[in-house]
C-alpha cells in the first residue's frame, strides 16, 4: 500500500541543535518501516544561534532525501510551513516539529492513513508531559476556533499532513502559531468534500531547550489570524 505513496515532510528548528538529528533519525526510521521510498525531508533551520544549521547540511550530506533552508533570522512556524509547502513536491505535504518531541507511535498512526483520506489532523492523547500552563492554553485555543467557527476539532496545533494540491485551495497567510489553524479552518469550511481523520497523538518531553509560547507577539498573531479568518469565512 505505502511503496506508491510519496510523502514531504517539512522539518522546522529554531535552536535544536540537541534534537535534530534524532528528529530526523527517527523520522527516516519510520518511513522506512512502512516502505515510503518516494519521500522528501525539508530541514529549515529558523535563524538558530546554536549550530542546528551545521548539524542540517551534515544531515543532509548523509540522505539525498533531504534538503536545507536557512532563514537568516527568526520567521515563525507559520512562513517556515508555507515555505515549505510551496518547495514540495510529493503528493502528500506535512510537517514534524524539529525538537524530537513527536514519539514513533504518532508517526505510525499517520502513516497508516497516507492514501486513505486528504488530511491527517493528530491530537494530543498524553498532554500531561507539558507543563500545566501549556495545557491549560492548548484546551482554551481550542475551544475557542471551535466555538467561533463551529467545528468540532480535538486540536488544531498538530503535526498535520494534507494532499499538496488542497493547500494551493486556500490562503496561508500568517507566520504565527495559529497558521494550522488557518488552514484547516478554511479546508473544513469551504470545502465540503474533503475527507480527513483525527488520529492519537504521542509525545514526550524534550531532551533539549525549552519552547516559549506564552509570548505577546504570538497573542497578536493569533488575534489577528482569527480576525482575518471571520472575514474570510463568514463575510467574504
Amino acid at each position: 500500500m505505502f511503496k506508491n505513496m510519496s510523502v514531504s515532510i517539512i522539518i522546522p528548528g529554531l535552536n535544536e541543535a540537541g534534537n535534530i538529528e534524532k528528529a530526523v533519525q527517527n523520522i527516516v526510521r519510520e518511513l522506512e518501516e512502512y516502505n515510503i521510498v518516494d519521500y522528501e525531508i525539508i530541514l529549515i533551520d529558523d535563524g538558530s544561534t546554536d549550530g542546528t544549521g551545521k548539524i542540517m547540511n551534515e544531515l543532509k550530506e548523509k540522505n539525498n532525501h533531504i534538503r536545507v533552508l536557512h532563514n537568516p533570522t527568526p520567521r515563525g512556524i507559520g512562513y517556515n510551513f508555507r515555505i515549505g509547502a510551496s518547495l514540495a513536491s510529493k503528493e502528500y505535504v506535512g510537517w514534524f516539529p524539529g525538537d524530537n518531541e513527536t514519539l514513533p507511535e504518532t508517526m505510525n498512526n499517520i502513516f497508516q492513513q497516507i492514501g486513505k483520506v486528504d488530511a491527517i489532523l493528530p491530537y494530543t492523547v498524553n498532554p500531561w508531559v507539558r507543563p500545566v500552563y501549556r495545557r491549560l492554553l492548548s484546551v482554551i485555543y481550542t475551544i475557542m476556533f471551535n466555538i467561533i467557527f463551529g467545528l468540532k476539532l480535538k486540536y488544531f496545533n498538530g503535526p498535520c499532513f494534507f494532499r499538496r494540491g488542497l493547500l494551493k485551495t486556500i490562503i496561508m497567510s500568517t507566520d504565527g502559531p495559529a497558521y494550522m489553524a488557518e488552514i484547516l479552518i478554511q479546508l473544513i469550511k469551504k470545502n465540503n468534500n474533503i475527507s480527513y481523520v483525527e488520529v492519537p497523538m504521542y509525545i514526550k518531553a524534550r531532551d533539549y531547550g525549552r519552547t516559549s509560547v506564552l509570548k505577546w507577539k504570538n497573542v497578536y498573531l493569533i488575534g489577528k489570524t482569527i480576525l482575518d479568518l471571520i472575514h474570510r469565512i463568514y463575510f467574504r
